[in-house]
């Protein structure tokens, strides 16, 4: 299976399971900003951006195009960002950790898989994700961040009452988008990529 279809843990999960469907929550205790919290600029920043998706903190190539979409497509909707793939005046680096006990997954799979869903499972895919920024002058400012996603598969309540389920690719792409915002909210706070398109302002 592709990575764009399943987030790590799930698809050991959804191939132990057989034909049953399953429905994905993004966490909702980890967004902190929307696009209404970041400031507009007159000049958007050109900026060379980099991926890099790790499991358990090993790289996992395959899913690295799939980052990239997510992350250029986001920092191209705050309007503060022109994403670049060549060397400019400043750089992003986003690296996406997925984190999870694989045997866990593996076992809560089975467990739906062999009751044909009525017992159900949730599993949780975490996520370690670490932004690093560095200016024109080469100094260098790392953020990091959490995030996570709960699939139910079979019988089993939703995580969450006012979170509506999605699929495991749209959940993915919602938690590289929110932490995006949390990332460019957090920049601005520190006096960078602001309104000001004279500098890059300086690291507090």
């Amino acid at each position: 299976m592709k990575f764009k279809k399943f987030s790590a843990l799930v698809v050991f999960v959804v191939s132990l399971s057989g034909c049953i469907s399953p429905k994905t929550y993004v966490d909702p205790s980890f967004s902190k900003a929307n696009y209404n919290d970041i400031q507009p600029v007159s000049e958007k920043y050109e900026t060379q951006i980099m991926v890099e998706f790790q499991r358990n903190g090993e790289p996992f190539e395959r899913a690295n195009k799939e980052v990239r979409g997510h992350v250029e497509r986001t920092l191209r909707a705050t309007g503060v960002i022109t994403p670049s793939l060549e060397e400019s005046r400043i750089s992003v680096k986003v690296i996406v950790n997925n984190v999870g006990d694989m045997s866990e997954a593996v076992a809560k799979g089975f467990g739906t898989g062999i009751t044909f869903g009525a017992a159900g499972s949730l599993v949780t895919d975490y996520y370690e994700i670490t932004i690093e920024f560095t200016d024109s002058t080469g100094t260098k400012l790392t953020e990091n961040y959490k995030h996570a996603l709960h699939t139910t598969i079979g019988n089993k309540d939703a995580p969450f009452n006012s979170v509506e389920a999605t699929t495991p690719a749209d959940g993915f792409g919602t938690v590289v988008e929110q932490t995006l915002l949390n990332f460019i909210k957090d920049m601005q706070a520190k006096g960078l990529l602001t309104l000001d398109t004279h500098g890059l302002g300086k690291f507090s």
